[in-house]
């Protein structure tokens, strides 16, 4: 009588650079227990599968091209549906900012794309067998963000009792400044927030120095300090 075969580890992945998602799907076939049963450049096609597939580890790439909505934002759009769902993070961008601020909205690891595949392998693993995956630096960078936190105050105190409360200030914002201020606090550079809006970079800067001036913060280490004030 022969043994039940071990189920394998369902893999999904969202990445717009199609060698990336091919690389992948060859080297996971010589893993004996994950398959990819699904790969996709677009958001909007993944949210479509999962409404009718399970999945044991989503394989988020990060940052997408074009006008697809940002990592943050996909990812709550993601939970919201599906609360069970693991969400491997994979980037080739390693921010602490928007490591912390996603596993805050619920994602179980963090891999960086240059890594090698046997570490995304790993990663999915520890992930599929619901543990979170972060590598050692990664740990040890984290661990010093609670005590910058706590010596932080918030926006409303900095400002004072006189001044707007938050709320207010962030509607002085274009949408054009809200959506620059969340895509730079999410970890995009002013050429890649210009290459994913299609616009210079010089229009990025401006929007981006118009609306920290509309919020009277004057520098990016301290629009960063308030960030989740700003956009909670």
């Amino acid at each position: 009588m022969q043994a039940n075969t071990p189920q394998k580890i369902r893999v999904v992945l969202l990445d717009d650079h199609p060698m990336i998602r091919l690389s992948f799907d060859i080297a996971a076939r010589r893993e004996p227990d994950m398959e990819v049963v699904a790969s996709f450049s677009q958001s909007k096609d993944l949210l479509l599968w999962l409404s009718s597939h399970r999945a044991d580890v989503l394989v988020l790439d990060y940052i997408l091209e074009g006008h697809e909505v940002d990592g943050l934002t996909l990812i709550k759009q993601i939970l919201a549906r599906h609360p069970d769902q693991r969400i491997l993070l994979s980037s080739s961008m390693e921010s602490l900012a928007v490591i912390h601020a996603t596993l805050l909205a619920g994602v179980k690891g963090y891999v960086n794309k240059r890594e090698d595949i046997s570490r995304y392998f790993h990663a999915v693993r520890q992930v599929a067998a619901g543990k979170c995956y972060l590598s050692a630096e990664q740990e040890a960078g984290l661990l010093q963000l609670p005590a910058r936190r706590k010596n932080s105050a918030s926006l409303d105190a900095r400002f004072g009792d006189d001044a707007l409360p938050v709320s207010k200030l962030l509607a002085l914002l274009t949408p054009r400044e809200s959506e620059i201020l969340r895509l730079f606090l999410d970890g995009l550079t002013v050429q890649q927030i210009s290459d994913k809006l299609k616009r210079s970079r010089k229009t990025i800067s401006c929007h981006k120095q118009s609306g920290m001036k509309k919020l009277g913060i004057a520098s990016d280490p301290e629009l960063f300090k308030y960030r989740e004030d700003l956009f909670k």
